[in-house]
């Protein structure tokens, strides 16, 4: 697929339309944890009562018998849940995500202008500038 395209344009619009995907635009919210917060399934780690901070492998937690289970780092983590201070979340950050789309198209423009460009570019001493 990659090599049918030839065009630097479609390349640098291929990148773009990637770019949010590959970088992971995102941000992690913290808030307050009750027995009947909903959501359990996107909490991505946890900050314990004492400080302790955990994070999960897989995003997703389950609350069963005042208990909170999810999957860490070494298996399956069962937590006290009166214990549990703050739950994490994951999520796309839509300002970053424009930013960052947004200073690689300028980044590009300007690569794009500066290739042109290069043509009639000319030296301090007045004599062309050759690749």
């Amino acid at each position: 697929m990659f090599r049918a395209i030839r065009r630097p344009v479609s390349t640098l619009a291929l990148f773009l339309l990637l770019m949010p995907s590959i970088t992971g635009c995102m941000t992690t919210r913290r808030t307050t944890f009750n027995s009947g917060t909903a959501g359990l399934d996107q909490v991505t780690g946890v900050t314990m009562r004492s400080g302790q901070e955990i994070s999960f492998r897989e995003p997703g937690a389950s609350v069963t018998n005042d208990s909170m289970y999810a999957v860490g780092a070494r298996g399956q983590v069962v937590l006290p849940s009166d214990s549990v201070a703050l739950v994490w979340s994951r999520k796309t950050s839509t300002g970053r995500t424009v930013g960052l789309v947004a200073g690689v198209a300028l980044a590009g423009a300007v690569i794009a202008s500066a290739i042109a460009a290069g043509e009639s570019f000319k030296m301090f001493n007045g004599t062309k500038w050759y690749r």
